[in-house]
């Protein structure tokens, strides 16, 4: 179960970065990269904290 979870938030994160890194979004909108860039880096951090928590929740779990 806690593997699923695992794999479902690096999912989610890599998919966040290539939505947002997308050539279509930044030639829609030339301000995009600027814009988001601080909104990127959050989100990246909060899914690495995720999978670290998760990791080691299921650590303590399984030792």
């Amino acid at each position: 179960m806690y593997v699923v979870i695992i794999v479902m938030v690096i999912i989610a994160g890599v998919g966040t970065l290539m939505v947002g890194t997308s050539r279509q979004n930044i030639t829609g909108n030339p301000n995009y990269d600027k814009r988001t860039k601080k909104n990127m880096v959050g989100l990246t951090v909060i899914y690495a904290v995720s999978v670290i928590v998760i990791s080691v929740l299921v650590a303590m779990i399984l030792d």
